[in-house]
């Protein structure tokens, strides 16, 4: 499995504390910005791992005033590459054209240049926004009008999906070896005939940010084409699957992961370590 995912982060800014709001329907739902491969991959010709770049961020925002976030960044400069991924899950505040996003749980995991510079932080730091939207368009500002707008835009999908019809969702549960935390494992979803490899954004991941050794997951907005499932936990930081990372069964055995064709429930994968 010669493949590295890219965990990141993106900016966040600092502001006062929210609680949860009552959310315009039009304002529900997820919200995409960006572009980035989260896989890198192995260049034969050049004997290197090839690094992805770009930035990426999916927030999912609902009814009852809650929401998860979940973002992406990877820069280079010369020969520095620092890689840096945050999740958390909160709240909601709506105040005329702010929008506030106040973290209950959150997870932060990078590296500056190198995996020998990690780190991992747990801080909770709401992060404030301008906000209007555009038709099919959310856009976020910076309250401060230092940086510029960042636009969102709703999932890409192949089709629209009629009244009535299952959303096309993948979910599960994870688990590893009773003591062994899932936190900062990823559930990752390549389609088969692009590969773990796409930089078009038909890669899905979802990262666990629970303490336990099961962990239930789920995959939203998935194409109807066959995916292969696989699961990954970098323990030493180091950005590659290698000995003492955790895996799914199959990848662990060298062989391809779970394939399916959403919409799919009840799916279980079992991390094992790579020795």
């Amino acid at each position: 499995m010669n493949i590295r995912l890219c965990f990141t982060l993106l900016p966040i800014l600092s502001c006062g504390l929210a609680s949860a709001a009552v959310v315009p329907a039009a304002l529900q739902g997820q919200w995409e910005y960006g572009s980035v491969s989260p896989i890198e991959y192995y260049d034969t010709t050049t004997g290197k791992y090839a690094e992805s770049s770009g930035t990426s961020e999916i927030i999912r925002i609902k009814a009852d005033g809650s929401y998860e976030r979940n973002g992406i960044i990877v820069v280079t400069t010369y020969g520095c590459t620092s890689k840096l991924l945050t999740s958390s899950k909160g709240n909601v505040s709506l105040k005329g054209n702010l929008l506030t996003l106040t973290p209950v749980t959150a997870y932060n995991k990078g590296y500056t240049c190198s995996p020998s510079q990690s780190y991992e932080t747990r801080k909770l730091i709401p992060s404030a926004f301008t906000w209007k939207l555009a038709g099919d368009v959310l856009v976020l500002g910076d309250p401060t009008g230092k940086t510029l707008d960042s636009r969102y835009n709703r999932p890409r999908t192949l089709t629209a999906s009629p009244a009535g019809q299952e959303p096309r969702r993948v979910s599960g549960m994870v688990s590893a070896p009773q003591g062994h935390s899932l936190n900062g494992a990823a559930v990752i979803a390549c389609r088969v005939d692009r590969g773990c490899g796409a930089e078009d954004g038909s890669v899905r991941f979802v990262t666990l940010s629970g303490a336990g050794h099961q962990q239930p997951f789920t995959l939203d907005n998935l194409d109807p084409t066959p995916y292969e499932l696989l699961a990954w936990e970098d323990t030493n930081g180091n950005g590659t699957p290698d000995e003492g990372d955790w895996v799914d069964a199959a990848s662990a055995k060298g062989a391809a992961g779970l394939t399916l064709t959403p919409p799919m429930t009840n799916v279980s994968l079992n991390l094992e370590q790579w020795r």
